[in-house]
């Protein structure tokens, strides 16, 4: 059986893109566990390649039943510290909403109000969890 150039070419070239796309993967993964370990060193929150844990974040919520959301993100305190929620709705009603903070280590939910917009600050301290909120009303909303 001859082989002709043109498929030897084709297969090299098919087997040298595979591998350079491997080589890549392992880059990206790698970089991103240094930049996840460099994080947890200096005391911030981790970030996902896309940016999942900064900005705002996209949420949605039922008429006369809570809806909780999460960040799905460690976010790490300190002493004293206070993290804070924003929100507003783009479609919908107002929504009433509650907020998770901590007290001597101890979750605590805060009532932040009702409107189709709103900020908080709460006790964060020093714990590392996700940020959460708890929605009622029939909207779809941004919140951080």
């Amino acid at each position: 059986m001859k082989i002709s150039s043109r498929i030897t070419t084709g297969i090299v070239s098919v087997v040298s893109l595979a591998a350079v796309a491997a080589g890549a993967a392992t880059a990206t993964a790698a970089s991103q566990t240094q930049a996840r370990t460099a994080h947890a060193q200096v005391g911030m929150a981790p970030m996902a390649a896309s940016g999942a844990c900064t900005g705002w974040k996209k949420a949605g919520s039922v008429p006369l039943k809570w809806s909780k959301v999460s960040d799905k993100c460690g976010h790490f305190g300190k002493p004293g510290m206070k993290m804070g929620y924003t929100w507003k709705v783009y479609q919908g009603s107002s929504i009433c909403v509650q907020v998770k903070g901590f007290v001597n280590g101890k979750e605590k939910w805060y009532k932040a109000g009702c409107g189709k917009t709103g900020a908080i600050k709460v006790p964060w301290g020093n714990v590392a969890a996700s940020k959460e909120m708890k929605v009622k009303g029939a909207a779809l909303f941004d919140w951080k």
